[in-house]
């Protein structure tokens, strides 16, 4: 119910769920197949992928032209609009605010100093820069016509596809903490998973399998705006078929 919310009705997802997959045509980018995808990830996929061919869907190629572009397109927009969203937490009106205050500076500067985590921190501080005075048309402004590129691209694959699979990250999943101290690896890491959210479609992430390590790898499987019930009826097959 607010300004960001679409009027559409929403579907029963539940009863989408027994609808056969039986010539449902998911595409594969081979963007996502490349430089960067660990081979054991790849294989899992690639079996996953199998898998929903057995099934009665039929696999086709698409591609995803400006996916290289996705990782510091995504991290100029997602850090401008963190800047200007989190502006509001100043301890006035919303969420935390620092004990021991003696002045409305200083109430601004700990309550923010204290809320707010590093990373959080961070893509304030990345955001701030993007949209300042001098740098806005050189990074925030090209970040979204990129943004743009990324869309038409999915828009043209779904002319010919009901639904995207690929990887959910080059690597099967990492311990928790190991990437904390290194916030670029970590973000790198997000390379197939921001072009769902820059284009503005739903996606979901299933595993498929299991590292030597046993750590899960994640598949995810996109489709077009408002599709989620596509996207959960071929998550639901797979799972029952393996």
């Amino acid at each position: 119910m607010d300004s960001t919310s679409a009027e559409l009705p929403v579907p029963d997802y539940v009863a989408e769920l027994d609808k056969p997959l039986k010539g449902l045509k998911i595409g594969v980018a081979k963007e996502y197949f490349g430089e960067g995808l660990e081979q054991e990830t790849r294989k899992a996929i690639e079996a996953a992928i199998q898998k929903l061919a057995s099934i009665g869907c039929e696999i086709v190629e698409v591609s995803l032209p400006h996916t290289k572009y996705a990782i510091p397109a995504y991290y100029l927009v997602a850090t401008a609009e963190a800047s200007s969203n989190l502006a509001r937490f100043d301890g006035v009106r919303y969420a935390f605010r620092a004990s021991g205050i003696r002045s409305l500076s200083e109430m601004y500067r700990r309550t923010r100093d204290q809320g707010f985590g590093a990373e959080v921190k961070r893509r304030i501080m990345l955001g701030t820069y993007a949209l300042s005075a001098g740098y806005y048309d050189a990074y925030y402004l090209k970040a979204q016509r990129v943004r743009t590129l990324l869309t038409r691209d999915f828009e043209e694959a779904f002319k010919k596809v009901d639904a995207i699979v690929g990887p959910t990250c080059p690597t099967p999943a990492f311990k928790l903490g190991e990437k904390v101290d290194d916030p670029l690896a970590m973000y790198l890491a997000d390379i197939y998973t921001v072009t769902a959210n820059l284009a503005g479609i739903p996606g979901i992430s299933i595993p498929v399998g299991a590292s030597k390590e046993n750590l899960p790898i994640g598949m995810q499987i996109f489709g077009k705006h408002f599709a989620e019930s596509t996207i959960l009826r071929v998550a639901n097959a797979y799972e029952k078929a393996s």
